[in-house]
């Protein structure tokens, strides 16, 4: 195989230390400092929030630049500087937002002129918002305070296991190896990554225990009754609608439970271990090189909109991905955005598996809703995590069924068994870690949670969402997922059980002639609407439980298919 892709970033900035960096970082300074000035004269509204919208979109390019750059080698000190002096802005830009956002909630009675119309959301948003804000005073302490505490914690998570080794082998490449066909070395691979995080678990665990616990702290300081409540305001959606997902979830696991056990089976396994979930089966050991991944992706999106294939096409061509795995550089996969350049970059861990290609029509997804709406400001075109992953899914879905239709009979198992398990992933492990997050606030509340303690609840909560369809579980995966570091969003987990379900519905409305202008229509709304809204352009109801099992028949359907193997 030629050496996997690394992006190029010089059309965002030539470096971290260059002079378009740094000039940045001090613009966005003066942006705010002019932003609080206007603030205090009799500027209209309209003139403030494209004065803000300026500002955001040179901190997010800033951030995420920076945050990128580190991912690829989490030991680089120029990164890491980059980090801090992108961090130091946004912290300085943070205290304008502050000003920005109590200004505008005290002048509500000016929300209904016409020319703000188009900014209902984000205005109605914004009286919530300051409705939830300490003392300016307390919020600028917090926003400074964050760089040695929580966001600290979370590079302290993010350096230790991006680092740490077995054999010569990160712990990212020995995650990789869970999808290997040799059950010893999936084995073998598995108890080096559960010693690892046994010997590293205390400091990762304080890295939790401080990041929830700054969480509990600003939160109550700040009038949210509980953490959940704010995620769910980020996510634009109510307990209702949470409560009818969850339950939908709850369902459907018995159904999940016989695909374990169908898949111990097609493994030649009494049971299935938590090492053997990413496990391939069928006679296929087709791999995937980098430009066989690239074909199938263009070729699926452009089956279902030219405009989607020729966007997927110059993402590859461009140099938008990041493909390579290599000591230092972070596990996962994720999509970013740089509103400046109006372009977005692809980080992976491409491996030559079916579910890489999955993973690239997955982040190109993201990538491709970020084209959308690009032309908006980021007061308009900013969504939540609830309707980020509809183009994600979506875009999984494509390569799916244009692997699935291109394959012979033998070849289909493993191809309808990699969308099973990938759903299962959204739907079962996303469960289990719902309920880990829930019980960890409720004892971190109480004070500090040791290394074993956090072990007990991780497996408490895969023993409710697996049951028995697996055998030995994986006590450390809270140590894993750097989604529960994040102070910034707390329940970074059931966005994904909506996204996944919500696409499933608007994928089965694909073949409709009018429906791909349609699905730009919900993707272009997604940041000017709540969820509900958003989802009823396309005619769904997500406040109905009935709504998700349509869904999740879907799924249900391809466990029955995969039936005709075991």
């Amino acid at each position: 195989m030629n050496r996997l892709p690394h992006w190029d970033m010089t059309r965002i900035y030539p470096s971290p230390d260059s002079e378009e960096f740094i000039s940045d970082i001090e613009k966005v300074k003066e942006i705010g400092h002019k932003l609080e000035a206007l603030c205090s004269a009799d500027a209209s509204l309209l003139e403030l929030i494209a004065l803000k919208d300026s500002g955001d979109a040179i901190i997010i390019n800033l951030t995420a630049y920076a945050d990128a750059m580190l991912t690829t080698d989490s030991e680089n000190e120029v990164y890491l500087k980059a980090v801090a002096a992108a961090e130091e802005a946004s912290v300085e830009y943070q205290r304008s937002e502050d000003v920005f956002l109590r200004t505008l909630s005290s002048r509500k009675d000016e929300f209904s002129a016409p020319d703000l119309l188009p900014y209902k959301k984000y205005l109605d948003d914004i009286v919530i918002e300051s409705s939830h804000l300490m003392s300016p005073e307390e919020e600028a302490l917090a926003a400074e305070l964050s760089r040695s505490g929580s966001s600290a914690w979370e590079r302290l998570m993010s350096t230790v296991t991006s680092t740490i080794s077995s054999d010569g082998k990160t712990l990212t490449e020995l995650r990789l190896l869970a999808s290997d066909a040799d059950r010893n070395v999936r084995v073998d691979a598995y108890e080096k990554e559960i010693e690892l995080l046994s010997n590293h678990k205390n400091a990762i665990a304080a890295c939790l225990n401080g990041v929830k616990g700054t969480v509990l702290t600003l939160e109550r300081r700040r009038g949210w009754k509980d953490p959940l409540d704010r995620s769910l305001f980020s996510s634009c959606i109510d307990r209702e609608i949470l409560d009818c997902l969850i339950s939908a979830m709850e369902e459907s696991l018995p159904v999940f439970q016989s695909y374990f056990r169908m898949k111990a089976r097609l493994l030649g396994l009494e049971k299935m271990d938590f090492c053997d979930l990413f496990a391939p089966v069928g006679k296929s050991d087709k791999t995937y090189s980098f430009d066989e991944a690239r074909t199938i992706v263009v070729s699926s999106y452009s089956a279902f909109s030219p405009e989607m294939g020729a966007f997927a096409e110059n993402a590859f061509s461009s140099g938008w991905i990041d493909a390579e795995p290599r000591k230092g550089k972070t596990g996962g996969a994720y999509d970013t955005f740089f509103p400046l350049a109006g372009e977005s970059r692809v980080f992976c861990n491409f491996d030559g598996s079916y579910d890489s290609v999955s993973t690239l029509a997955h982040e190109l997804g993201h990538a491709y809703h970020d084209s959308v709406v690009k032309y908006l400001p980021p007061s308009l075109s900013t969504y939540p995590m609830t309707l980020a992953e509809t183009a994600s899914i979506f875009g999984e879905m494509l390569v799916f069924d244009y692997v699935l239709s291109s394959s012979g009979e033998e070849s289909k198992l493993p191809v309808i068994e990699s969308f099973i398990q990938s759903a299962a992933q959204v739907i079962v492990d996303i469960y289990s870690r719902f309920l880990f997050e829930r019980s960890v606030f409720d004892e971190r509340r109480k004070g500090e949670i040791s290394a074993e303690r956090l072990s007990v609840l991780m497996l408490r909560a895969q023993e409710k969402a697996y049951g028995d369809g697996i055998g030995i579980k994986h006590e450390y995966m809270w140590a894993v997922k750097s989604h529960y570091y994040s102070a910034d969003f707390s329940y970074y987990n059931y966005p994904y059980a909506f996204g996944e379900l919500f696409a499933l519905s608007l994928y089965s409305m694909r073949n409709e002639p009018e429906f791909p202008s349609l699905y730009k229509k919900v993707l272009r709304s997604t940041g000017m609407m709540d969820a509900a809204s958003c989802a009823a352009i396309a005619g769904a109801d997500i406040r109905s439980e009935e709504f998700w099992k349509k869904g999740f028949s879907v799924i249900a359907e391809y466990v029955e298919m995969l039936g005709r193997w075991c």
